[in-house]
């Protein structure tokens, strides 16, 4: 067995293992929230967009780092992977991915509140916070929360931003398609990336509050426009999803239990509840209390999971699947090709450079969204300027060289680090889910006595150990 088998099948096996517990945490969220994320989407959206600002000039507000985590969760696989997952697994994976989503809300709720709780403070104001500060400060397990920190740097630094700088590359090579595209487009990502880099994690989420809005919007915007125009209609895509996921034909091999994997695994990669990945932004939040953010988070799943909808009904309110079936290995089963054709079909010959320009937005706000991430996991090893720039320099080298090599090896590599992150937050999840739930308890008893804005404070908990940032 060749390198690539090897990987293929750790990484097949370990998931498995990941989605068990994702799940169970999820389930388990949902039960003990009393079904939070439908009794309380009115809530999630009030916390979401209410646009409070920050205590400090040196703090982030709850929005800004909702649109960070937004521009984290909202990338290339809200393009590519619903159509992946409805061509491999059938339209009913998109039911599944919903299911899944929903679940996701409670998870991402409870790890939320929990990453708020043991969040650190930094030197010169605002937070730093995630996995591997709450097993290094919550649960006391220094080494391991080094070890988790390392996984994070390896995973968003050399995995994640290579990904998406190879797929902002081939959407600009696709669109400007001439000989020294590839060079020229290296040189001008890596000199913007130094002026993010430089401006730190401030302009990172002024940039993340202009653009992560509008790029949604316009989305969903182009998606309506296609679906309108579209031969088959969106009443037939929603047909389709709920007949396979019930009824898979034989053209979906293995039925139902693919469709299922197929739609999990779209709903975690995109949406990363359970995974831990976004509290690491969420934890940077200058909040009053820890629920309130979680409410934000929570109700961002929800606006991921829309996103990649769309995407899936463009699709499937053009044909009847067996006809983009066959489109789907026509391309050479890659999902591009289609999701142009179908466009090009509908809102007409600028489709290609819509798709080109929508890819190239989606991996940027991805990018500047785990430099963030990538730094706040190195400040926990090393906390030094020295550590900083040796940092900013290699990820420089990761953008500047991604745009010429791309490799199947280091692609599955990452996503077998996220699948260990996955085991890391669900432990911390099982160990600390006492100390969420008595904070939403906490908060929710704080409103029903008529306070508009509770305040935590930390002796509501059974157990304050590891606490820094709360009184």
């Amino acid at each position: 067995m060749d390198l690539i088998g090897i990987l293929d099948f750790v990484d097949e096996y370990i998931w498995y293992i990941a989605f068990v517990l994702i799940i169970c945490v999820g389930l388990f969220a949902t039960v003990a929230l009393r079904g939070l994320q439908v009794t309380s989407l009115g809530e999630m959206a009030r916390n979401t967009f209410k646009r409070d600002k920050a205590s400090s000039e040196n703090k982030l507000s709850s929005f800004q780092v909702f649109c960070m985590s937004m521009g984290s969760r909202i990338g290339v696989g809200n393009i590519t992977g619903p159509i992946m997952a409805l061509l491999v697994g059938g339209p009913g994976a998109i039911l599944w991915m919903w299911v899944f989503a929903g679940i996701g809300m409670a998870t991402s709720f409870l790890e939320t509140i929990i990453g708020q709780i043991y969040k650190v403070p930094k030197e010169n104001g605002g937070f730093r916070g995630g996995p591997a500060y709450t097993l290094f400060h919550g649960l006391g397990m220094k080494k391991l929360g080094m070890v988790a920190a390392f996984v994070m740097i390896m995973m968003y630094l050399l995995g994640f931003v290579s990904g998406e700088v190879i797929s902002m590359s081939e959407a600009v090579q696709g669109a400007f398609d001439y000989e020294w595209t590839h060079l020229v487009f290296a040189i001008v990502l890596t000199l913007v990336t130094g002026l993010i880099l430089i401006g730190g994690v401030y302009r990172v989420a002024d940039l993340s509050v202009k653009i992560v809005p509008a790029m949604a919007i316009c989305w969903f915007i182009i998606c309506i426009a296609s679906m309108v125009l579209a031969p088959a209609g969106v009443i037939h895509a929603f047909g389709t999803i709920f007949e396979y996921a019930l009824n898979a034909p034989a053209l979906v091999g293995g039925g139902i239990g693919v469709a299922l994997m197929n739609g999990m695994r779209r709903g975690v990669w995109s949406n990363e509840s359970g995974i831990g990945t976004i509290t690491n932004l969420s934890a940077m939040a200058d909040v009053k209390h820890p629920v309130a953010q979680a409410y934000t988070q929570s109700f961002g799943v929800l606006i991921d999971t829309l996103v990649s909808t769309m995407t899936a009904l463009v699709v499937l309110s053009y044909a009847d699947f067996d006809v983009l079936h066959g489109m789907y290995v026509g391309a050479g089963e890659d999902s591009i090709p289609v999701l142009q054709a179908i466009f090009s079909d509908t809102i007409g010959s600028i489709a290609p450079y819509v798709v080109a320009v929508f890819m190239f937005i989606f991996a940027f706000t991805c990018l500047i969204s785990d430099v963030v991430i990538g730094e706040g996991n190195l400040m926990l090893i090393k906390d030094s300027k020295a550590a900083s720039i040796a940092m900013k320099l290699f990820l420089l080298a990761v953008v500047f060289l991604s745009c010429f090599f791309a490799s199947d090896e280091m692609t599955i590599f990452m996503d077998i680090l996220l699948a260990v992150c996955a085991l890391f937050n669900t432990y911390i999840m099982v160990r600390l889910a006492k100390r969420g739930l008595e904070a939403y308890r906490d908060y929710r008893a704080q409103k029903k006595a008529g306070i508009e804005e509770p305040v935590f404070h930390k002796d509501c908990l059974s157990d304050d150990s590891g606490i820094s940032s709360w009184d």
